[in-house]
């Protein structure tokens, strides 16, 4: 199945596919929890993006993934991260207004403790592949 969604103000796109049930996470942490995201991945699917301008970078914590964010809305809209598998990433399915999957139920998580190597080969192994196409700052 195809996901179609976009950011509040449409700079960025997305397509995300599964075949898999869409099982939705929700993060405690300060991020997420301030901006309602709900993400999902399938490692076995696939994630692309694409923004008509260069998308925000915010790197936290452990600073191994950059959480993109429009630059015009400001809506946070997916997490990329390079790994040995090539890009993947998650995807804030609110944030993009997925309609068939934003108000599917979703599973606390506390990622609090998570030693960065821990974290590293989670994301590995759940994440989805992802492509990113972005136009280039002025």
């Amino acid at each position: 199945m195809i996901y179609r969604g976009a950011c509040h103000c449409g700079v960025v796109s997305a397509e995300y596919e599964t075949n898999q049930t869409v099982r939705l996470r929700q993060d405690g942490c300060g991020f997420c929890s301030s901006r309602g995201v709900k993400s999902a991945s399938d490692p076995e699917g696939r994630l692309s993006l694409v923004a008509t301008k260069r998308l925000t970078r915010y790197r936290f914590g452990h600073k191994t993934a950059d959480f993109l964010v429009c630059p015009d809305c400001g809506t946070y809209v997916a997490t990329l991260m390079e790994s040995p598998r090539g890009p993947i990433g998650v995807v804030n399915v609110v944030g993009l207004q997925i309609d068939e999957l934003k108000h599917l139920p979703t599973t606390m998580t506390s990622l609090e403790g998570e030693a960065t190597e821990e974290r590293m080969q989670r994301r590995i192994t759940r994440w989805t592949p992802m492509h990113l196409t972005e136009e280039a700052a002025p």
